[in-house]
């Protein structure tokens, strides 16, 4: 065996490495302890709810500036380098909320809002670099067909991670529950309230630890490195990457499928996503008990495993256009159920929104990736992910003006509970309203825009 073929067996094996890499890092990057107690861990810490929805705000439009530049980056300093910054980003924003100290202060205020700008950095440093280090690692293997395998193991294993940090992480908060563990291993063992506050951040905290170790091993394909040019200025440098969101623009807007593909996920998720951020709203009014929550949530994080193995065949045996008319029939399903309140058995409608939201991931996934050449991936992928979190804006404030005009035309004399009760169920029916209005733009759009349609009509087996 020679030196080369020893040099080519190591690279092919690193590259290997990074499939497997792939799936943990999204497993570990994902599995947030904090995420079935997240609004009163901050309310717990010390921040008013005005505090808090300017902390979720920021944390949007930090993600809305940085998502297609972080993109543009990717592409031309590497994906390994973005995913290590992500990856030191969120060690960075846990940290933050190991160490503050708690009760309302404006160090309190200040230090949440740069964990939110690290937390939203992080999210569109990592958003479409890994997937595009990974799909260019399969294609330098000659291994592109294993693509949407390699998506549904990959969600598979990440909603196993979500079910498991969604019950324990409720549970981690309970600080009788903890101390009651304690002392049952030892007599003089137990934990403050405040620590007890602290531990779902501190696990989570590892688990940024163990992302940053991954990052590390990431090997960068040779198909997905640019290069460098030679005697580039520092001005045609600091350009770079705004010509790369030009040139990846105009390769979107010149493959209309991809383009289509993007706001198809933007209708489908932003209502989707719109109703989720509501759901345990939802749930208390069907009369589901609070402590239900959190089995509620793992439950649903564990339909994703269903939900990525009904992508891969959807995506393998049907045109795109029939997918999306099934994924639009569930969701107006689920919307159209939702509408009619119906107290404990309600919840099954729910499951349209949450089923939704990984569908979509998985199957915009699949088709871009499939679709868009190397030297675009990361900054495309990017694009997707600027639609989606601005079409959850657009949701956001539709449903913020649509609260606020029923408000002004119920009776004054209402209890606090029983308006926002009557409002938030007056509200449900603009759901299916409102997805409609978005998916008939969408079909629109591919009628105007898009002269040759038979790839939207194209099975994978024609």
């Amino acid at each position: 065996m020679t030196t080369n073929d020893i040099s080519d067996s190591e690279a092919e094996g690193k590259l290997k490495g990074n499939l497997t890499r792939f799936v943990y890092f999204r497993l570990f990057y994902n599995a947030r302890f904090y995420y079935p107690i997240f609004t009163i861990l901050f309310l717990d810490y010390g921040l008013t709810l005005e505090q808090f929805a300017i902390l979720n705000l920021v944390w949007a439009l930090t993600i809305v500036v940085a998502e297609v530049p972080s993109g543009a980056l990717a592409d031309i300093i590497g994906r390994k380098r973005l995913l290590v910054t992500a990856a030191s980003l969120m060690v960075v924003e846990m940290l933050l909320l190991v160490l503050v100290p708690m009760g309302a202060s404006p160090l309190l205020f200040s230090v949440f809002l740069l964990n939110r700008i690290c937390s939203g950095l992080s999210e569109a440093a990592a958003s479409g670099a890994d997937e595009a280090l990974v799909y260019d690692s399969l294609k330098a293997l000659g291994r592109e067909s294993e693509w949407a395998q390699l998506l549904e193991r990959t969600t598979t294993t990440v909603s196993i991670g979500f079910f498991v940090t969604m019950i324990s992480g409720a549970l981690l908060y309970d600080a009788g529950l903890v101390n009651g563990v304690l002392g049952w291993l030892h007599a003089d063992w137990s934990l403050s309230a405040e620590t007890v506050i602290r531990l779902p951040i501190v696990f989570t905290l590892l688990n940024a630890c163990v992302v940053l170790v991954i990052t590390l091993g990431f090997k960068e394909p040779t198909v997905a490195s640019t290069g460098k040019e030679p005697h580039r200025s520092l001005w045609q440098q600091l350009l770079g990457p705004f010509r790369q969101i030009m040139a990846a623009a105009r390769w979107t807007l010149g493959h209309r499928f991809v383009l289509l593909v993007i706001l198809s996920a933007l209708a489908l998720d932003s209502v989707a996503r719109q109703f989720v951020v509501l759901a345990s709203e939802y749930y208390r009014i069907i009369d589901i008990p609070i402590a239900w929550f959190g089995f509620i949530g793992a439950a649903m994080s564990l339909l994703g495993i269903l939900n990525a193995k009904l992508s891969r065949r959807m995506v393998s045996r049907q045109a795109p256009f029939t997918n999306l008319l099934w994924l639009s029939a569930v969701l107006m399903l689920g919307f159209i159920g939702i509408t009619f309140v119906v107290p404990l058995f309600g919840v099954v409608f729910a499951v349209a929104a949450f089923s939704i939201l990984g569908m979509v991931s998985y199957q915009s996934s699949y088709y871009i990736n499939k679709e868009v050449d190397s030297a675009h991936r990361a900054t495309v992928l990017s694009f997707r992910g600027l639609a989606l979190n601005l079409g959850l804006g657009l949701a956001s404030l539709f449903y913020t003006g649509l609260i606020a005009a029923i408000k002004t035309q119920e009776a004054t004399g209402l209890a606090d509970d029983v308006l926002r009760e009557t409002v938030f169920t007056q509200a449900l029916p603009a759901f299916p309203l409102y997805f409609l209005v978005l998916l008939a733009g969408v079909l629109l759009v591919g009628r105007l825009a898009v002269s040759k349609r038979d790839v939207f009509f194209r099975r994978p087996t024609d």
